[in-house]
């Protein structure tokens, strides 16, 4: 089974995790506003009780189910009954966040979930102190960011050393209170223009977005009123056409409006029509598409959100229609749909991403494909985190993989040590160190690149450099620091097995 298919799944989960306790510094400030989910528990779950997740087939969707439920109830024994740890310890901050028990945060084990556990009390509380607990800056910068924006004090603003995150604060006040005065006082240009943008957005104001300097800012800004008010010459004030064009698309999918597509040039008009055909669930605008490349696209989409498989027989291109059947095979748990497509491999990774979903390896077995069902067998095996279904693969390669996946899921380090090939076993040990953020496990690696991107990998996560200074060699150090300051500018570059 090739790694590389697999990878994206685990590191995914990864950086879903830890990428809740912030960024520190610049990034930080600037991407995450506050988050009011935990305050305002969903009201529409206080009826629902964990009888009716339980009939729920999709685990994903029933580990949601969960969390909704122990949020509404504010109930952490709920909690307990999510397989998936991801969403345990975002069931867990939502929770102590409604209850506004710090207690519920300290039962997290990881670092950066706790910080964030603590910022969303912090601003349920509005008090700034809960953010001392805090150890990483970058973290009790942005709790401090989440208490001044519940408080709308600028005041905690001034706790920030660094004055790109000041300015990042007095941008979320500003935006909170609407105020434009604020903005005026904000001394780097980016968070002047992010502020100027969002307030004049919200209050529909062309005058506040004719004081942005960066263009692509002000355009964006010209283009949310736009759409706002279904207004397509407000898009006549932006000078660059790609730019121009994306808001003219923006008005047209919001007005649901395909004649609007016509004032587009050809690529982006064929797009204009799929995403209104797709809003609006009406195949007789694929049906005004005269390129066939496009008009399969359009069915495909229209399809997938219906979930109608028929539609995708409409398809002409054969990989296009195999595709459609896929999600909508995948979404509805449906072998049956999966049964429509014609590539083997694809429509076995149909019936192996329903093996997953149910953790069901029955599905796996009816996979003729030895490697496909390997493949199949790895995927519930992750999913259930259970090395059993792993000592059932004949491939002692695969094997060997299935066990490197399902120690990473478990973080558990000594499961790497049933594995027999040394390449596996050493990528087992970093991938386990990397999910735990234990340099300890770092350490114990033999081969010089995996213990570089072992440190490279927990540094950038915790955006800490002092991480890339326990590092031998002065080469390997700097090596270390570029990619973490790489990984605070470009988040989505994050390290990828």
């Amino acid at each position: 089974m090739p790694k590389k298919g697999l990878a994206p799944i685990v590191i995914v989960l990864i950086i879903t995790l830890l990428a809740a306790g912030g960024v520190t510094g610049y990034i930080l400030i600037k991407n995450k506003k506050p988050n009011q989910e935990a305050t305002t528990p969903n009201t529409t779950t206080t009826a629902i009780t964990t009888a009716i997740c339980d009939k729920i087939e999709n685990q994903y969707d029933k580990d949601q189910c969960y969390r909704d439920v122990a949020e509404a109830k504010k109930d952490l024994s709920i909690c307990d009954q999510i397989k998936d740890q991801w969403y345990k310890v975002a069931c867990y901050q939502r929770v102590a966040a409604a209850r506004q028990d710090l207690s519920i945060c300290d039962q997290i084990k990881y670092q950066s979930s706790k910080s964030d556990c603590y910022a969303r009390i912090a601003a349920a509380k509005q008090d700034v102190s809960i953010c001392d607990k805090i150890e990483n800056q970058g973290n009790k910068d942005f709790c401090y960011q989440q208490v001044a924006v519940a408080k709308q004090d600028l005041s905690i603003c001034g706790k920030f050393e660094n004055q790109i995150n000041k300015d990042w604060c007095y941008e979320g006040v500003a935006v909170a209170k609407q105020d434009l005065s604020t903005c005026d006082k904000i001394e780097n240009q980016e968070p002047k223009d992010e502020c100027y943008k969002q307030i004049a957005a919200a209050k529909q104001d062309l005058s506040t977005c004719d004081k942005i300097k960066y263009q692509p800012y002000k355009s964006d800004c010209y283009a949310r009123i736009a759409a706002a008010k279904q207004d397509v010459s407000i898009c006549d004030k932006i000078k660059y056409r790609v730019l121009k064009e994306e808001c003219y698309e923006g008005v047209a999918i919001t007005k649901q409006d395909p004649s609007l597509c016509d004032k587009i040039n050809e690529e982006f008009k064929l797009e204009c029509y799929i995403e209104i055909a797709k809003a609006k669930l009406d195949l007789s605008i694929c049906d005004q598409l005269k390129d066939q490349t496009y008009k399969d696209g359009c069915y495909k989409e229209v399809a997938i959100a219906k979930r109608d498989p028929s539609i995708c027989d409409q398809i002409k291109k054969q990989t296009v229609r195999d595709y459609c059947y896929r999600e909508i095979g995948e979404a509805k748990l449906d072998l049956s749909v999966c049964d429509k497509i014609n590539d083997p491999w694809d429509r076995d990774l149909c019936y192996a991403a329903i093996a997953a979903t149910k953790q069901d390896l029955s599905v796996c077995d009816q996979i003729k494909n030895q490697t496909h069902k390997d493949d199949c067998y790895i995927r519930v095996a992750i999913a259930k985190q259970d090395l059993s279904i792993c000592d059932q693969i004949e491939n002692q390669g695969n094997r060997g993989e299935c066990y490197e996946y399902v120690a990473e899921a478990k973080q558990d380090p000594f499961i790497c040590n049933q594995i027999t090939d040394q390449d596996t076993k050493e990528q087992c040990y970093r991938d386990v160190a990397i999910t735990k953020q234990d340099l300890f496990l770092c350490d114990k690696l033999k081969d010089r690149v995996d213990k570089l991107q072992c440190y490279e990998a927990i540094a950038a996560t915790k955006q800490d450099l002092s991480v890339c200074d326990k590092l031998e060699t002065s080469e390997d150090k700097d090596q270390c620091y570029t990619y973490v300051v790489e990984i605070i500018r470009n988040p989505d570059l994050q390290f990828t097995q």
